[in-house]
């Protein structure tokens, strides 16, 4: 278990790293203002809109997805819209109800980083045979699907 939990908080750090930045800048060209938080970002309203979200593309859903406070989410939202990534758009359900969806620009922008990240990814496993990169990609679907399965409280103790 140690060891599990150490490579995860190494693959976590990696993603916050500034060469992993520095790859995307070079990736996406000198003159490109994308970063890694936009493709967070972006990330996060596909994953909202996903056919099997409950939720919808809101400030609120994208602070739980991403993990921070509904206030630096908003700020990152008002950026996004700003560089023509995000617009901002009333529920179907409920005009009062405000959604983000991705602009064509940020569509291209996240498929990009898409293909970046497949690239990096291929890098890393390249002397990998096929059995074993197969095994991975099992393995982390399984892993990823039981940390989010929901599971009933244990019983609280009584004092």
């Amino acid at each position: 278990m140690e060891s599990i939990r150490r490579s995860l908080v190494s693959l976590r750090r990696l993603f916050q790293r500034k060469e992993l930045a520095e790859l995307w800048a070079s990736a996406f060209g000198d003159h490109s203002k994308l970063d890694y938080a936009d493709l967070r970002l972006l990330d996060a309203v596909r994953v909202s809109q996903a056919p099997e979200s409950p939720a919808a593309a809101t400030v609120g859903e994208l602070a739980r997805l991403l993990g921070v406070d509904p206030s630096r989410a908003s700020r990152q939202v008002a950026d996004a819209v700003g560089k023509g990534l995000l617009v901002r758009r009333a529920a179907q359900a409920d005009g009062r109800k405000v959604v983000l969806a991705v602009t064509a620009r940020g569509a291209r922008l996240q498929a990009k980083g898409s293909r970046v990240t497949r690239a990096r990814i291929a890098l890393a496993l390249d002397a990998w045979t096929a059995a074993d990169r197969g095994r991975l990609a099992a393995l982390l679907d399984r892993f990823v699907d039981h940390l989010l399965l929901e599971r009933p409280e244990r019983p609280r103790r009584r004092a």
